[in-house]
């Protein structure tokens, strides 16, 4: 018996054509949401017997045999401790598209420094000489950085880009994607689909701005600080043309659609696993909610809510409790409030997120509206209210709200009146959830789960380490060219120098015209 089971064992390797591969994996992105998104691509992987090594600014203490976590010590320290980087959420909300741009730029570049500047990260060149890794995913999200001395550094193996965030335009340096200022709206910026003039008009001038940061603001200073490392490392602008594939958390069903590049896989949802059973004291609070059901409370990582401040607190309490029909329940970070919470109000310092809003008793989901919680609240159909408070948060409940599956208010200025109002109008209007339910029935119906497709797309690249096909010619094209400025400022120019001929030859004739008329009537 354990001889046939050997060779099915045999048989399915040989089928699949991809052998067990030694994989670097980079996550620098100082973001515990980011962190889930791409362990569940590390474990994935890890479970098909891929070996993976794992440079990261988080790490976890028990992981399969087969992955090893290498820590970039104290980023998360350095960063929100240092006044130099802006980290202040809700004064970011504040920004407009313009200075986000500026202000994300700021960042990659200062994460970049951080991350270089770790024992971790020294790590990797003392690696032997001759060692060899199949593959590099680098979360390029925080910039080139590890990943290009890295792919420096073990002989160019192929690239995949990967990154939990969904914006296309993220990725213009390595697929030359194209920007429909027309279409869809940037990342950053504030407004639906249904853009007036002036809207397309600021849209355009921030796609524009967009991409000539990257052009001449990012990679310049990239290439300056890693060649600070290894003088030898080439232009990031060449590490980025090479990235053979881009596994992108996006899906045309839950965002505003837009055209992609053949090598930009959307992998929407790739985090959303089968969810858990709950422990023993949620399923009893849920068990013992009443016929109003479950409000979950959630603002994300990032944004805390005892970061809210006292006004804003009480004003939230004071709504659920306005509303004792409904039991709550608040993830809030610390043990300190600032009144008694009502009956109705349970609050823990971490949510099992996912397997909360899989459960039926759970009717409403009010959330920062970041990518990945709203994603899981629509593969489970639960309507939500957003507070959101800075770059794709506005984004994602814009895009909700045109659905009819959710509303929007400010976590600037929370009003107890009109939170007890939304809360009531979308507990008691079936028309959200039936709106959501739709959604999650959209999203969840494809040919497989987004963490198989985006696995399957890796093990691609894996068997075809060599292929170039998927490739765009856009990444190297330069944006004057790629957007055809270089056709149509001449043939704009060539219009209005043949107007401003065709005028001046028609101004000539007419008054050559009208002095003839006026030697005449002279002589008669």
């Amino acid at each position: 018996m354990a001889s046939v089971a050997l060779f099915v064992l045999l048989v399915g390797c040989l089928a699949s054509g991809t052998f067990a591969a030694n994989i670097l994996y980079i996550n620098s992105v100082a973001s515990p949401s980011h962190f889930g998104w791409n362990r569940a691509l590390m474990y994935e992987l890890a479970s098909r017997g891929h070996n993976l090594t794992v440079f990261g600014v988080d790490s976890e203490p028990n992981p399969p045999p087969n992955v090893t976590f290498i820590l970039l010590e104290n980023v998360y320290d350095k960063l929100y401790n240092d006044p130099n980087m802006d980290t202040d959420f809700f004064e970011m909300s504040k920004i407009g598209p313009f200075l986000m741009h500026f202000v994300f730029n700021e960042y990659v570049i200062g994460v970049c420094e951080l991350v270089l500047r770790t024992e971790g990260a020294k790590r990797l060149y003392s690696y032997p000489e001759d060692f060899g890794f199949d593959l590099i995913i680098n979360d390029y999200l925080s910039g080139p950085c590890l990943a290009a001395l890295a792919h420096h550094r073990f002989g160019k193996p192929p690239v995949i880009a990967a990154t939990a965030y969904h914006g296309i335009s993220t990725t213009l340096s390595m697929t030359g994607s194209y920007q429909y200022s027309a279409l869809v709206p940037n990342h950053v910026y504030d407004v639906t689909e249904d853009m007036s003039y002036k809207e397309r008009f600021i849209n355009l001038l921030v796609n524009m701005q967009e991409e000539l940061l990257q052009t001449y603001d990012l990679i310049p200073k990239s290439n300056r600080m890693l060649r600070q490392y290894d003088p030898t490392v080439p232009d990031v602008a060449e590490f980025y043309s090479q990235t053979k594939l881009v596994l992108l958390n996006a899906n045309p069903i839950i965002q505003s659609t837009e055209p992609f590049m053949p090598n930009v896989i959307p992998v929407g949802g790739l985090q959303i696993i089968k969810p858990k059973p709950l422990p023993e004291d949620l399923a009893k609070l849920l068990e013992q909610a009443g016929p109003g059901g479950v409000v979950l409370f959630s603002l994300g990582t990032n944004v805390r809510s005892d970061m809210l401040g006292e006004a804003r607190i009480l004003s939230i309490i004071g709504a659920m409790e306005a509303l004792p029909e409904y039991t709550f329940l608040w993830k809030f970070e610390t043990d300190t409030l600032p009144r008694a919470l009502p009956g109705n109000v349970h609050v823990r310092k971490w949510l099992p997120q996912n397997d909360l809003l899989a459960q039926p008793a759970v009717r409403l989901f009010i959330t920062h509206s970041g990518l990945l919680s709203t994603q899981e609240a629509i593969w489970h159909g639960v309507p939500i209210i957003g507070f959101p408070v800075f770059a794709d948060q506005f984004k994602n409940i814009n895009y909700c709200m045109a659905k009819g599956a959710g509303k929007r208010l400010s976590i600037e200025h929370v009003n107890k009146e009109e939170l007890v109002r939304t809360i009531r109008e979308i507990m008691t209007t079936e028309s959200y959830r039936i709106n959501m339910k739709r959604m999650s029935s959209l999203f969840r119906d494809q040919p497989e789960h987004p963490l198989d497709r985006a696995a399957w797309w890796v093990e691609w690249v894996l068997r075809h380490p060599d292929a170039t096909e998927m490739l765009t010619h856009g990444s190297r094209l330069h944006w004057f060219v790629k957007y055809s400025y270089d056709v149509l400022i001449p043939l704009f120019a060539s219009i209005a120098l043949v107007c401003h001929a065709l005028f001046f030859i028609i101004r000539r004739l007419f008054c050559r015209t009208k002095r003839s008329k006026s030697v005449k009537q002279k002589r008669s």
